[in-house]
C-alpha cells in the first residue's frame, strides 16, 4: 500500500509514487503565510509612495485607462504574480481545513489542533503550550493528553490530505513551489 501525501524523492517509487508531505506543508505554512504579508505589504507601501493611493484605487485607475500591467508595470508583475501564486496556495490549504472544520465528524476538533500548531500567527514554544490553548475548546476534557493530541493531529493530517491531494497536479506545484523557496531557510520553518 503506498503513501499518501506531496510527492517526495525520498519515497519516489512505484509503491509511492503519489507520496505527499502533509506535515511538510503545514511546517512552513507559517513562513509562507508571514513572507505573503510582508510582501503584500511592501507592495501596498511601494504604491502608496509612488502614486499616492490605496493599491485598490490603484488598480481601478490602471484598468480604467487602459493600461496594460504586463507592459506599463513590468518591474512590479513579478512580484505581484508571487503574492498572487503564495495566496492561491494558502487559499487552497485554508478552503482544505475549513472543508474538513465543516464536515468532517470531527472537524472541529481537527480543526484547533492544526491551528494552534501550524497556522496561528504565534508559534507555541512547545507541545505544553499548545495543550494549554486547546484546553478552553474542550470544557468536557479536564486536561488533553500529550498520546490524544498526537492521535488528534494524525487524523487531522489525514482528513486534510485526503481533501488537498484531489488536486494532484495542483498539489506537486504548491510542495515544489515551497520547498524551492521555503525549506531551505530553517530561521522560517
Amino acid at each position: 500500500m503506498g503513501r499518501s501525501g506531496v510527492i517526495n524523492k525520498q519515497f519516489a517509487g512505484e509503491e509511492n509514487e503519489a507520496y505527499h508531505d502533509i506535515i511538510a506543508l503545514f511546517k512552513i505554512y507559517r513562513s509562507v503565510n508571514w513572507r505573503m504579508q510582508v510582501k503584500v505589504s511592501q507592495v501596498k507601501h511601494r504604491i502608496q509612495w509612488e502614486y499616492g493611493t490605496d493599491i485598490d484605487t490603484f488598480l481601478d485607475s490602471v484598468y480604467q485607462a487602459g493600461m496594460d500591467i504586463n507592459q506599463d508595470l513590468g518591474d512590479m508583475k513579478e512580484r505581484i504574480e508571487t503574492i498572487n501564486r503564495s495566496n492561491k496556495f494558502l487559499k487552497l490549504i485554508d478552503e482544505a481545513v475549513e472543508l474538513m472544520r465543516k464536515f468532517h465528524p470531527q472537524g472541529e476538533r481537527l480543526y484547533w489542533v492544526l491551528y494552534y500548531s501550524y497556522m496561528s500567527a504565534y508559534r507555541a514554544e512547545n507541545i505544553e503550550e499548545i495543550l494549554d490553548k486547546l484546553e478552553p475548546h474542550f470544557p468536557k476534557i479536564t486536561r488533553i493528553h500529550r498520546a490524544t493530541y498526537f492521535r488528534w493531529r494524525e487524523q487531522a493530517f489525514e482528513a486534510v490530505s485526503g481533501i488537498l491531494w484531489g488536486y494532484e497536479e495542483e498539489s506537486r506545484k504548491i510542495m515544489e513551489y515551497f520547498k524551492n523557496n521555503y525549506e531551505s531557510d530553517p530561521k522560517y520553518c
